[in-house]
Protein backbone atom coordinates (compact mmCIF):
# COMPACT_ATOMS: atom_id res chain seq x y z
CA UNK A 1 0.00 0.00 0.00
CA UNK A 2 1.25 3.26 -0.82
CA UNK A 3 -0.14 6.64 -1.18
CA UNK A 4 1.93 10.33 -2.87
CA UNK A 5 1.14 13.71 -1.28
CA UNK A 6 2.94 17.40 -1.89
CA UNK A 7 3.96 19.69 0.02
CA UNK A 8 3.93 23.13 -1.98
CA UNK A 9 5.88 24.99 0.99
CA UNK A 10 7.99 23.68 3.35
CA UNK A 11 8.73 26.52 6.23
CA UNK A 12 8.67 29.10 3.86
CA UNK A 13 10.62 27.98 1.06
CA UNK A 14 8.66 27.41 -1.98
CA UNK A 15 10.32 24.37 -2.50
CA UNK A 16 7.91 21.33 -4.39
CA UNK A 17 8.30 18.14 -2.39
CA UNK A 18 6.71 14.79 -4.25
CA UNK A 19 6.19 12.56 -1.16
CA UNK A 20 5.20 8.76 -1.39
CA UNK A 21 4.24 6.99 1.86
CA UNK A 22 4.54 3.13 1.79
CA UNK A 23 4.27 0.23 4.19
CA UNK A 24 7.06 -1.25 3.08
CA UNK A 25 9.86 1.47 3.93
CA UNK A 26 11.64 2.12 7.34
CA UNK A 27 13.68 4.93 6.70
CA UNK A 28 13.04 8.09 4.99
CA UNK A 29 15.02 8.82 1.94
CA UNK A 30 15.33 12.24 -0.20
CA UNK A 31 16.32 12.68 -3.88
CA UNK A 32 16.63 15.61 -6.28
CA UNK A 33 15.60 14.80 -9.85
CA UNK A 34 14.78 16.61 -12.96
CA UNK A 35 14.10 19.50 -10.96
CA UNK A 36 11.84 17.78 -8.33
CA UNK A 37 12.45 16.79 -4.53
CA UNK A 38 11.02 13.34 -4.06
CA UNK A 39 10.84 12.27 0.11
CA UNK A 40 9.92 8.20 0.34
CA UNK A 41 8.54 7.80 3.90
CA UNK A 42 7.10 4.71 6.30
CA UNK A 43 3.41 5.48 5.90
CA UNK A 44 3.01 6.73 9.31
CA UNK A 45 5.29 9.40 9.45
CA UNK A 46 3.66 12.63 9.81
CA UNK A 47 4.14 16.01 8.11
CA UNK A 48 6.30 17.96 10.74
CA UNK A 49 8.71 15.40 11.22
CA UNK A 50 9.19 15.71 7.13
CA UNK A 51 9.46 19.51 7.76
CA UNK A 52 11.63 19.20 9.59
CA UNK A 53 13.95 16.86 7.95
CA UNK A 54 13.72 19.42 4.66
CA UNK A 55 14.79 21.93 6.70
CA UNK A 56 17.89 20.40 8.01
CA UNK A 57 18.84 19.64 4.52
CA UNK A 58 17.63 22.69 2.69
CA UNK A 59 21.25 23.74 1.92
CA UNK A 60 21.92 20.41 0.03
CA UNK A 61 18.57 20.13 -1.60
CA UNK A 62 18.68 24.24 -2.76
CA UNK A 63 22.68 22.97 -4.34
CA UNK A 64 20.76 20.37 -5.99
CA UNK A 65 18.01 22.32 -7.54
CA UNK A 66 20.30 24.98 -8.84
CA UNK A 67 22.75 22.36 -10.29
CA UNK A 68 20.01 20.59 -12.04
CA UNK A 69 18.63 23.91 -13.36
CA UNK A 70 21.97 24.14 -15.69
CA UNK A 71 21.34 20.67 -17.17
CA UNK A 72 20.47 21.07 -21.03
CA UNK A 73 17.41 18.89 -21.68
CA UNK A 74 17.82 15.96 -23.93
CA UNK A 75 14.96 16.09 -26.33
CA UNK A 76 13.57 13.05 -27.57
CA UNK A 77 14.74 12.27 -31.33
CA UNK A 78 11.45 12.39 -33.59
CA UNK A 79 14.29 10.84 -36.82
CA UNK A 80 12.80 13.80 -39.35
CA UNK A 81 14.85 16.05 -41.67
CA UNK A 82 16.99 18.89 -40.49
CA UNK A 83 16.84 17.49 -37.03
CA UNK A 84 19.92 18.30 -35.43
CA UNK A 85 22.08 15.85 -34.29
CA UNK A 86 25.73 16.09 -32.25
CA UNK A 87 29.02 14.55 -33.51
CA UNK A 88 31.97 15.64 -31.79
CA UNK A 89 30.96 18.67 -30.54
CA UNK A 90 29.48 19.91 -33.59
CA UNK A 91 25.48 19.69 -35.02
CA UNK A 92 24.79 18.15 -38.49
CA UNK A 93 21.30 18.38 -39.68
CA UNK A 94 19.53 14.47 -40.90
CA UNK A 95 18.48 14.00 -44.21
CA UNK A 96 16.42 11.21 -45.11
CA UNK A 97 16.93 9.90 -48.83
CA UNK A 98 15.35 7.18 -50.06
CA UNK A 99 18.40 4.50 -51.93
CA UNK A 100 18.34 0.68 -52.29
CA UNK A 101 21.68 0.56 -50.14
CA UNK A 102 21.48 1.52 -46.34
CA UNK A 103 24.30 4.04 -44.98
CA UNK A 104 25.11 6.68 -43.07
CA UNK A 105 27.59 9.47 -43.56
CA UNK A 106 28.87 12.81 -43.33
CA UNK A 107 28.07 14.90 -46.70
CA UNK A 108 29.05 19.34 -45.12
CA UNK A 109 26.85 20.05 -42.97
CA UNK A 110 24.10 17.39 -43.07
CA UNK A 111 24.06 13.50 -41.68
CA UNK A 112 23.09 11.12 -44.27
CA UNK A 113 20.98 8.49 -44.12
CA UNK A 114 19.93 6.02 -47.08
CA UNK A 115 17.38 4.16 -46.18
CA UNK A 116 14.80 2.35 -48.93
CA UNK A 117 11.94 3.08 -47.05
CA UNK A 118 12.01 6.95 -45.58
CA UNK A 119 9.46 6.79 -43.46
CA UNK A 120 10.54 3.61 -41.36
CA UNK A 121 12.02 5.58 -38.45
CA UNK A 122 13.01 2.81 -36.63
CA UNK A 123 15.44 1.39 -39.20
CA UNK A 124 16.97 5.07 -39.31
CA UNK A 125 17.37 5.11 -35.92
CA UNK A 126 19.03 1.63 -35.97
CA UNK A 127 21.51 2.64 -38.92
CA UNK A 128 22.00 5.93 -37.24
CA UNK A 129 22.89 4.12 -33.86
CA UNK A 130 25.22 1.73 -35.72
CA UNK A 131 27.24 4.57 -36.99
CA UNK A 132 27.36 6.20 -34.06
CA UNK A 133 28.90 2.97 -32.31
CA UNK A 134 31.12 2.10 -35.44
CA UNK A 135 32.74 5.85 -35.46
CA UNK A 136 33.10 5.30 -31.31
CA UNK A 137 35.09 2.22 -31.87
CA UNK A 138 37.13 3.80 -34.21
CA UNK A 139 37.81 7.06 -33.04
CA UNK A 140 38.33 5.80 -29.57
CA UNK A 141 40.49 2.97 -30.06
CA UNK A 142 43.16 5.31 -31.98
CA UNK A 143 42.89 8.00 -29.47
CA UNK A 144 43.32 5.59 -26.70
CA UNK A 145 46.83 4.05 -27.95
CA UNK A 146 48.09 7.21 -29.12
CA UNK A 147 48.02 8.20 -25.30
CA UNK A 148 48.80 5.39 -24.29
CA UNK A 149 51.79 4.94 -26.52
CA UNK A 150 52.84 8.69 -25.53
CA UNK A 151 52.70 7.97 -21.88
CA UNK A 152 54.24 4.59 -21.61
CA UNK A 153 51.76 2.77 -20.21
CA UNK A 154 50.20 -0.55 -21.64
CA UNK A 155 46.74 -1.33 -22.25
CA UNK A 156 44.91 -4.58 -23.39
CA UNK A 157 41.89 -3.76 -25.32
CA UNK A 158 39.53 -0.52 -25.92
CA UNK A 159 35.94 -1.22 -26.31
CA UNK A 160 32.59 0.86 -26.73
CA UNK A 161 29.81 -0.42 -24.71
CA UNK A 162 26.10 0.86 -23.25
CA UNK A 163 26.52 2.55 -20.41
CA UNK A 164 24.07 4.06 -18.61
CA UNK A 165 25.67 6.13 -15.73
CA UNK A 166 29.21 6.02 -16.75
CA UNK A 167 31.57 7.41 -19.22
CA UNK A 168 34.70 4.68 -19.33
CA UNK A 169 35.85 2.40 -17.23
CA UNK A 170 39.31 0.37 -16.71
CA UNK A 171 39.76 -3.00 -15.66
CA UNK A 172 42.64 -4.58 -13.43
CA UNK A 173 44.15 -5.89 -16.89
CA UNK A 174 43.86 -3.08 -18.85
CA UNK A 175 40.81 -3.59 -20.67
CA UNK A 176 39.61 0.55 -21.55
CA UNK A 177 36.12 1.01 -22.22
CA UNK A 178 34.06 3.84 -23.24
CA UNK A 179 30.17 4.76 -23.68
CA UNK A 180 29.70 4.95 -27.58
CA UNK A 181 27.51 8.24 -26.83
CA UNK A 182 30.95 10.10 -25.46
CA UNK A 183 31.63 10.48 -29.39
CA UNK A 184 29.37 13.08 -29.86
CA UNK A 185 31.05 15.26 -27.27
CA UNK A 186 33.70 17.80 -28.41
CA UNK A 187 36.98 16.21 -28.76
CA UNK A 188 38.69 17.82 -26.08
CA UNK A 189 35.75 16.30 -23.46
CA UNK A 190 36.75 13.01 -25.08
CA UNK A 191 40.52 13.25 -24.49
CA UNK A 192 39.69 13.95 -20.68
CA UNK A 193 38.22 10.69 -20.51
CA UNK A 194 40.66 8.91 -22.40
CA UNK A 195 42.94 10.15 -19.49
CA UNK A 196 40.97 9.92 -16.62
CA UNK A 197 40.61 6.14 -17.86
CA UNK A 198 44.17 5.47 -18.88
CA UNK A 199 45.54 6.85 -15.24
CA UNK A 200 43.69 3.99 -14.19
CA UNK A 201 46.41 1.82 -15.16
CA UNK A 202 49.08 3.32 -12.66
CA UNK A 203 46.24 4.02 -9.87
CA UNK A 204 43.43 1.68 -9.88
CA UNK A 205 41.75 4.69 -7.50
CA UNK A 206 40.51 8.24 -7.22
CA UNK A 207 43.24 8.86 -4.84
CA UNK A 208 45.21 12.30 -4.13
CA UNK A 209 48.31 10.73 -6.76
CA UNK A 210 45.46 9.48 -9.27
CA UNK A 211 44.32 12.83 -9.74
CA UNK A 212 47.87 14.51 -9.83
CA UNK A 213 48.11 12.02 -13.00
CA UNK A 214 45.08 13.05 -14.17
CA UNK A 215 45.54 16.74 -13.77
CA UNK A 216 49.75 16.83 -15.73
CA UNK A 217 47.83 15.87 -18.52
CA UNK A 218 44.61 17.69 -18.58
CA UNK A 219 45.02 20.47 -16.35
CA UNK A 220 41.31 21.73 -16.71
CA UNK A 221 39.59 18.60 -15.09
CA UNK A 222 36.49 20.43 -13.13
CA UNK A 223 35.91 22.14 -16.60
CA UNK A 224 35.75 18.83 -18.28
CA UNK A 225 33.17 17.67 -15.25
CA UNK A 226 31.19 20.43 -15.54
CA UNK A 227 30.52 20.26 -19.26
CA UNK A 228 29.88 16.38 -19.15
CA UNK A 229 27.46 17.11 -16.16
CA UNK A 230 25.23 20.17 -17.63
CA UNK A 231 25.29 18.22 -20.83
CA UNK A 232 25.76 14.44 -20.73
CA UNK A 233 22.19 13.97 -21.15
CA UNK A 234 21.83 15.47 -24.81
CA UNK A 235 24.45 13.32 -25.60
CA UNK A 236 21.93 10.72 -27.10
CA UNK A 237 19.94 9.57 -30.06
Amino acid sequence: MSIHQQLSTIIGHDILIDIKRTLTLKTITIKVKGGRVIIKVPFFINNNLIEQLVNEKLSWIKKQLNIQSKFLPFEKKLYVNDEKFLYLGKYYKLKILKNKKYSVNIEGDFLQVNVKNELNILKVKKLLKEWFHEKAFIYFKKETHNYAKINNLKINSVKVREYKARWGSCSNKGDISFNWRLIMAPPKIIEYVIIHELMHIKEHNHSPKYWNYVKSLYPNINEAKEWLMYNGQTLNI
